[in-house]
């Protein structure tokens, strides 16, 4: 599930922002053509104090050392764990939803992360993308009707399968967080949970101006 610290619970990642709409009250005038009373008109300290909110900045995403640094990779999944993929583009490799790879293809901003023992199965992958609101919402109706199971909380949605194949269990998370989609395949869920976790946390120190 989606957390809000280095502690890691699950919780809602996405701020709800509260707006609070104040009504002034119309005094009506006299039949003697009286000027409204002051308490009716805003006063000029009252304008002054409202602040805009700031303009979030270009979306950030740091690079794989940054989002996971290999000692805790090592920690995580195996003392003899590499770095084997960084790069700024996600492959398609074709038997994917196509939910996933249109979400891929519309991305304007995109980190994939491979790490693993080499010379062997034993791997995991992050990937991180910009992602629009069409292509959220078809890609979350793709997965959850491809059996993952999802919760939404706070504008955060969360969507995990964990399915057996030759090798053994594959598992997978997905964070969709406004314009943020952040996906993890592993070993198990309680593993693709922690570095989506882990992941999140710096997505949101790299982008301090943005609400995830």
């Amino acid at each position: 599930m989606v957390t809000g610290g280095r502690a890691r619970t699950t919780a809602a990642a996405a701020s709800a922002v509260l707006l609070t709409v104040a009504l002034a009250g119309c005094v009506p005038s006299g039949t003697g053509g009286a000027s409204p009373s002051p308490s009716s008109t805003p006063s000029a300290s009252s304008s002054a104090s409202s602040s805009p909110l700031p303009t979030p900045e270009p979306l950030i995403i740091p690079g794989c050392e940054t989002l996971l640094p290999l000692t805790t990779a090592k920690s995580l999944f195996s003392p003899a764990t590499e770095v084997l993929g960084d790069t700024d583009s996600v492959p398609i490799i074709g038997d994917e939803l196509s939910e996933v790879e249109t979400a891929i293809s519309d991305a304007s901003i995109t980190k994939n992360c491979i790490w693993g023992i080499p010379n062997s199965d034993g791997f995991f992958s992050l990937t991180i993308a910009d992602i629009n609101d069409t292509d959220a919402a078809n890609l979350k109706a793709a997965l959850l009707s491809s059996g993952y199971l999802g919760a939404t909380s706070g504008g955060a949605t969360a969507l995990e399968l964990s399915a057996e194949n030759k090798i053994g269990t594959i598992a997978t998370t997905h964070y969709l967080v406004g314009d943020l989609w952040i996906s993890v395949t592993g070993t198990s869920l309680d593993f693709t949970t922690d570095i989506a976790d882990r992941a999140l946390d710096e997505i949101r120190t790299a982008n301090p101006t943005r609400s995830y």
